[in-house]
């Protein structure tokens, strides 16, 4: 995919303050200075890319602020606010959009009440969509956003039953338009059939990928993907597709059950 435009934060005050998904624990601590030093890598590796970075700036007491992708959702210039499941991460929503009405985009809400975790739970490709609902996103959410953005065409919707897997982005990652990246013990069944048949080019990880790696959060710019780390499996089978596979370590951001899709939103 040609990401040009994405938007970041900084890590300033991120932490584990809370606990809202298994990968949480309160007696885990973040390495700041590590973390910063991770964030600033994937900035340069971005960039090295010719991706153009926007910022907005990080707020105290709101620790996951740095994980951008899941604000909300771009589409030209208007932008889907995300709803957030948990009180911890609801008051990230203003700053976004703000930002985005001071940016010139059209900000767009779905009604209180069903949650919608924005990038987090969605996968694009062009003008196509997959999205993910269960432990985070409503699935009643896809009908706003189908009404919001009515030029987007869904693929398919895609049931999360595990909950390790709190976003459809920690489980599954389009590469290009006719290959996927996915953990197939993450959804139900149907899902599972779903995707088999909708992707020819479908790569099934393993475990120690999805769980050790976090490989399906990862960020695809041309036939570069960006991954924390991969198995000698997956790496062949990515070059085999035609991929350069980069590695960026995310383990301080993984902490709190993210990886590098998670910090980013495409403006594009």
């Amino acid at each position: 995919m040609r990401i040009r435009r994405l938007l970041m934060c900084k890590p300033t005050y991120f932490d584990i303050d809370y606990v809202i998904n298994p990968w949480m624990d309160l007696a885990t601590r973040v390495d700041k200075m590590k973390a910063e030093d991770q964030w600033a890598n994937l900035v340069a590796t971005l960039e090295d890319l010719d991706v153009q970075i926007s910022y907005i700036d990080p707020q105290p007491g709101l620790a996951d602020m740095t994980f951008s992708g899941d604000a909300g959702m771009v589409r030209g210039q208007k932008f889907v606010v995300s709803n957030f499941r948990h009180p911890q991460r609801q008051p990230e929503s203003h700053y976004y959009e703000a930002w985005m009405r001071n940016h010139g985009y059209e900000t767009l809400r779905i009604p209180q009440g069903i949650h919608f975790e924005g990038l987090g739970d969605i996968l694009h490709w062009g003008d196509s969509i997959l999205f993910g609902y269960g432990p985070r996103s409503d699935k009643r959410a896809i009908d706003h956003i189908k009404a919001l953005l009515p030029d987007l065409q869904v693929l398919g919707e895609l049931h999360i039953k595990d909950p390790d897997f709190f976003h459809l982005a920690l489980a599954a990652c389009l590469i290009d338009h006719e290959s996927i990246l996915y953990y197939a013990e993450a959804f139900t069944d149907e899902s599972r059939r779903f995707l088999n048949t909708r992707f020819p080019n479908a790569i099934p990880v393993s475990g120690l990928d999805a769980k050790d790696y976090f490989v399906c959060n990862n960020i695809s710019i041309n036939h570069n993907l960006l991954v924390d780390n991969c198995s000698t499996s997956v790496e062949r089978q990515l070059e085999k597709a035609g991929f350069q596979v980069i590695k960026c370590d995310m383990s301080e951001f993984k902490k709190s059950g993210g990886s590098l899709r998670c910090l980013v939103l495409n403006l594009d």
